[in-house]
């Protein structure tokens, strides 16, 4: 087994501008109980620091924001962060202050640890968190207090896992595991340092004063003992929302937070072998007493569903750019209304130049067309059971969904590219009637194409249809009325 193990350091305070995409823009901290819990760059440059008193901390630094310390933010951060790292593996690990993922069977399908490495660290940043220790190791345990306790020295990180893990110091263990750090006074008044040291002592004589779960711990960092883990459960239906930190009055300034809600859904869509069909972004909009908004609805119809995070980004950003704001917005929800099978269908997977993967690139092309345009100035044609030529294709929104049309039959007779918008009647050579094009005969080529239909809806032709050779060697198609008081030879089409 190998476990990845993420630590959110920075936790308390990236709770609260995970949504910002250059922090709060002056000195802030986030206090819990009148005391200073944690403080960005700016603040720790004014010379605050974590401990210090929040009276004292704003004396120091002249515009000091203090947030209070929120748990459902720090958790809510952590779940957005779980569900995003979900695509890599689906043995996910939910802690207060972090994630594990057990990745062995990854592997090969992200092409090696280091690959699947980075991968993750920058799936991390793009769900928004910008502080994050991490560590590899055979357990969950070992991973988990190796990414909280940083080795003394750069060489012992380079060592194998065991040899880490008794060297690391003893009151970083305590507090990384949850257990009293009075352990620690006890144990340093033997001459213990690290936990290697721990392991040293005769184990009937430490159970005896109280280091039973310190022991434990240690076994079960290092395999000996059983680890069992809670995976992490995912939502029946995904929706998320997310409050911004300052209130937003132009639609551009949304995309950076719509792409923390994305990320998890591109998570939770992989984990569930599911594709995105049908979206709606939800613009929570500042109100006051008198004057209340109803939110703005951005309805998202992927004409190829897709759980790709940067084409659903894509889409919802040239969404949001042509969107005008009635008021500021000071929240965001991401719903999914609609999401269809994608199982054995990855993203990009099977993308090569002229190759299967041409098709999806251009679904592709056409959602980003229909979210930048609008859906109902993108469309395409199809083919109509319909054997007269101007009735035989219509034109309908390039993304309407519902199940594939059984579309029509292409007929066995060439047909050509162009129609002209109403046939054009053509002139008749006196003696042979032959068609005249500008004065020039047409030579027919193959035989006719005879075309009865249209008695159903009252518009019946009756046609005779050639290929014909136009004297500067372009192919037309021609047809002369077979019915009627007067017969004429018109020119329908043009050949490519």
């Amino acid at each position: 087994m190998l476990w990845f193990a993420l630590h959110l350091n920075g936790l308390p305070l990236e709770a609260w501008l995970a949504a910002a995409p250059d922090g709060a823009g002056w000195p802030c901290c986030v206090a819990e109980a009148k005391c200073v819990v944690q403080a960005d760059a700016p603040a720790l440059a004014l010379g605050v620091t974590p401990g210090m008193s929040v009276a004292t901390a704003s004396s120091l630094a002249a515009g000091l924001q203090v947030f209070v310390r929120d748990a459902a933010r720090e958790a809510a951060l952590v779940e957005r962060l779980a569900l995003s790292l979900a695509r890599f593996t689906p043995s996910v690990v939910v802690q207060r202050d972090g994630v594990l993922l057990e990745v062995a069977a990854s592997l090969r399908l992200f092409g090696g640890a280091r690959a699947l490495w980075r991968a993750v660290r920058e799936a991390a940043a793009a769900s928004g968190v910008r502080s994050l220790h991490m560590a590899a190791a055979p357990t969950a345990a070992a991973a988990a207090v190796l990414a909280r306790v940083e080795p003394r020295s750069p060489a012992l990180r380079r060592l194998p896992v065991p040899q880490r893990l008794d060297a690391l110091p003893l009151a970083g263990a305590l507090a990384a595991w949850g257990l009293d750090a009075r352990l620690a006074d006890l144990l340093h008044g033997i001459g213990c340092r690290t936990l290697g040291d721990v392991r040293m002592l005769p184990r009937t004589g430490a159970q005896r004063r109280g280091m039973g779960p310190l022991l434990e711990a240690i076994a079960r960092a290092r395999g000996e003992v059983p680890d069992p883990q809670t995976w992490l459960a995912p939502p029946r239906r995904f929706e998320m929302g997310l409050e911004l930190l300052h209130r937003a009055d132009d639609a551009a300034m949304l995309v950076f937070a719509t792409q923390r809600l994305v990320q998890p859904l591109a998570g939770w869509l992989a984990q569930q072998w599911l594709a995105a069909a049908h979206l709606t972004l939800v613009l929570r909009h500042e109100t006051s007493v008198r004057h209340a908004l109803p939110d703005t609805e951005l309805v998202l119809a992927l004409g190829d569903p897709t759980r790709d995070a940067a084409q659903l980004l894509l889409l919802l950003r040239e969404r949001l750019q042509r969107t005008a704001l009635p008021a500021p917005v000071y929240a965001l929800v991401l719903r999914l209304d609609q999401a269809v099978n994608h199982a054995g269908r990855e993203a990009g997977l099977w993308r090569e130049q002229g190759g299967a993967g041409h098709g999806e690139d251009t679904r592709a092309l056409l959602d980003r067309l229909a979210a930048r345009l609008g859906a109902e100035r993108v469309l395409r044609p199809r083919l109509v059971a319909d054997h007269r030529p101007e009735h035989a294709m219509k034109l309908e929104p390039a993304q309407e969904g519902g199940a594939p049309r059984r579309h029509a039959a292409a007929p066995a007779a060439p047909r050509p590219a162009w129609l002209l918008p109403e046939p054009t009647r053509l002139a008749e050579e006196p003696g042979s009637g032959r068609p005249l094009l500008q004065g020039a005969p047409l030579a027919r080529l193959g035989r006719a194409e005879r075309i009865e239909a249209g008695w159903f809806d009252g518009l019946p032709v009756s046609r005779d249809y050639h290929v014909a050779q136009a004297p500067d060697q372009r192919w037309l198609w021609v047809f002369r009325e077979r019915r009627g008081e007067a017969v004429h030879w018109y020119l329908h089409g043009v050949f490519g």
